[in-house]
């Protein structure tokens, strides 16, 4: 990576790369003479103090100590031989070992540098930016090689196109999956966003990236019961995106203040179909996830009624399952019991009743919104409407159902 010498009157343009410059203070801890790590490391100053509001060292923002407690990351130094917005550009960025104080990583360290970590510190994103441009880079911590990230067709962030101000621009949702999000939005230009998966392969760091749109959906929800409500977002992956080709849906629950505390996601091929609602009952917001699946004529249907803790992990207060199998005649031909199958049913109907439909792929077609008292796609796997008497009950129908199946196979 060039490091850039030359001063540019565009000053604007520079903290909106990765948010406002201010200094990640380490834990509170008492230090121990391996982990002297000082006020000074972190935010380098010039040897003769300036004045205030004279020209200050570039910082590091984001999370510098790696969630497991074994890496540290820091700017160290910085160049007095080009200035922009009152900033010197900091010379390096550093991870170096947490309690010895080994550089283990190094990298060209510029106008502004934040770094996230993954959940169990086996990777961090690291996001610079120059006066033009910013750039990401995913560094693995057993052998310490990296990826720069690159838009789904290999090219890289477009110049003079930046990461949000004021908001986060990555989130891992797993060890190894990072969402992004390019662009300020608004009069800066479109934001878009992409979900990055990483992963070594021969020595190598790795990366897949894919295209996302986000959708808000409507309805006040308060899936954790705390009197605020929460944000429901719709997420569509694309495999292509100029060929709206979906690779899956993920629908997500952010708190107020944007914060991603849960997710599901379904696809339209058959192994990935589901469905997703929010119910209300007893007064209370709660989500109910669904799963009616029969493969080769044999079902599992399946629920969760669930609401959310202040951590975003699910508390079931009710869940219900049934199997049975429509394969009559085969030599190893389970379980069909009619009764049980309506009761499973009608406790289901029940509880969407009173619900909103907030995704499903059900059949292998995406569907978000509307009542989900018109959701009933439970038969649509073994039966057709001609099959169907509104007149009689539900278990009846089944009954009936099951012997026209039976009468079929056994012919």
């Amino acid at each position: 990576m060039k490091r850039l010498l030359v001063v540019w009157p565009l000053l604007l343009l520079l903290l909106a790369a990765c948010g406002a410059a201010e200094t990640a203070e380490p834990p509170e801890k008492e230090a121990s003479p391996a982990e002297s790590w000082t006020e000074t490391e972190i935010r380098p100053e010039p040897e003769n103090p300036p004045e205030e509001d004279s020209i200050l060292s570039a910082v590091l923002e984001g999370e510098p100590l790696s969630p497991d407690g074994r890496f540290w990351a820091r700017v160290e130094g910085h160049r007095e031989s080009v200035t922009a917005m009152g900033l010197y550009p900091a010379d390096t960025v550093q991870i170096a070992d947490a309690k010895t104080g080994e550089v283990l990583w190094e990298g060209d360290g510029f106008y502004a540098q934040s770094i996230l970590w993954s959940p169990e510190g086996g990777f961090a994103a690291l996001a610079r930016s120059t006066r033009t441009s910013c750039s990401i880079t995913i560094i693995e911590t057993e052998g310490w090689t990296e990826w720069d990230f690159t838009l789904p067709d290999g090219s890289p962030i477009p110049e003079y196109t930046f990461l949000p101000d004021g908001g986060p621009w990555g989130v891992w949702q797993s060890e190894n999956s990072l969402d992004l999000t390019i662009g300020r939005g608004g009069d800066w230009g479109e934001q878009k966003y992409y979900i990055c998966g990483v992963e070594m392969g021969g020595g190598r760091l790795k990366g897949h990236v894919q295209e996302e749109s986000h959708e808000v959906l409507p309805g006040s929800y308060d899936f954790d019961h705390d009197r605020e409500a929460e944000i429901v977002e719709l997420v569509t992956v694309y495999g292509d995106k100029e060929a709206s080709q979906t690779s899956w849906y993920e629908l997500r629950v952010r708190t107020g203040d944007n914060r991603l505390y849960w997710g599901t996601s379904f696809a339209e091929a058959h192994p990935g179909w589901g469905a997703c609602f929010a119910c209300r009952v007893k007064g209370g917001d709660y989500l109910l996830r669904y799963l009616p699946t029969m493969y080769q004529g044999y079902a599992t249907y399946t629920y969760e009624l669930f609401s959310l803790d202040e951590t975003g992990e699910e508390q079931v207060v009710r869940e219900g399952s049934v199997s049975f199998d429509m394969n009559f005649g085969a030599p190893m031909h389970e379980e069909f019991d009619p009764a049980a199958v309506a009761d499973f049913l009608e406790e289901v109907h029940g509880l969407l009743e009173d619900s909103e439909l907030l995704l499903t792929t059900e059949g292998g077609n995406f569907r978000s919104g509307g009542p989900g008292a018109a959701f009933k796609d439970d038969l649509a796997h073994w039966t057709d409407n001609e099959l169907y008497d509104e007149n009689k009950s539900l278990e009846e129908n089944i009954r009936d159902i099951g012997a026209y199946w039976e009468q079929s196979r056994t012919a």
